[in-house]
């Protein structure tokens, strides 16, 4: 099956699991509830799954209950619906609506990992464990959604510091005082020649980067660019960005 027909599939979910036995698909109870009532699945109907390792596995359904949904695998699928660059955003944090669009629209274009970053005006510097697993939540969803095969990882919160001294690859600081480079003049050429396929972009908070960690982040030789003449929220900074680095690179 190749990659527009798989795509095709509306009903996918991801599932966490080792193929032990083919014939016995045992589905969580997080998905009985919508099997059942939402997708009104019937015995001998299709679903597919992914296990975020390349792989997509048709399961034809064997029972479906109040209480039990299983079924067996009939096809097994290699699929890679990732991109060819790998992209680590270092997200300053931001309120919680903000940052869940972040990871929302992130997962959708692609990204690797986000790392969770407290820089100096952050208004937010604590993610609690009910945060946390709301947030890995929403990379599941928004991964079966948009066909990605790997799940986005959400990495430990860091320092601002921290950070730029261990981002790797083409590091790119968004920075709204930058006058000089523009984000559009980033190449595939840098890319190839220097950085081994790794992109790290910098956002922000809400209330921007103080003069010492712009300071900082020019020391650490990441590479300041604008995002244009406008001032843009951070969430929309984080979605311009990402869109604008896949665009020019892949």
């Amino acid at each position: 099956m190749n990659h527009n027909e798989i795509m095709k599939n509306e009903i996918r979910f991801y599932m966490d699991f080792p193929v032990t036995d083919r014939n016995n698909i045992q589905f969580p109870k997080h998905l009985i509830h919508q099997f059942t009532n939402v997708l009104k699945r019937k015995k001998g109907d299709s679903i597919f799954i992914f296990n975020g390792k390349f792989k997509e596995y048709k399961v034809i359904l064997d029972k479906v209950s109040k209480f039990e949904v299983k079924g067996h695998i009939e096809e097994e699928y290699n699929y890679n619906g990732e991109l060819d660059i790998n992209i680590t955003l270092y997200q300053s944090l931001v309120e919680p609506s903000r940052m869940e669009m972040i990871i929302q629209k992130c997962t959708e274009l692609g990204v690797k990992c986000i790392v969770p970053v407290i820089s100096e005006k952050c208004k937010f510097k604590f993610i609690s464990e009910n945060k946390l697993k709301r947030w890995k939540n929403i990379v599941k969803e928004s991964s079966e959604q948009s066909f990605r095969s790997v799940l986005l990882d959400i990495k430990e919160t860091m320092n601002f510091k921290d950070a730029c001294l261990q981002s790797e690859g083409l590091r790119i600081f968004c920075n709204e005082f930058e006058v000089k480079n523009n984000i559009n003049l980033i190449t595939n050429t840098v890319l190839e020649s220097n950085f081994n396929g790794n992109v790290s972009i910098f956002v922000g908070p809400v209330s921007g980067y103080s003069a010492n960690e712009i300071l900082l982040a020019k020391n650490c030789d990441l590479k300041s660019v604008s995002l244009g003449k406008r001032i843009l929220r951070t969430e929309t900074a984080a979605i311009v960005s990402v869109a604008n680095v896949i665009n020019q690179l892949t």
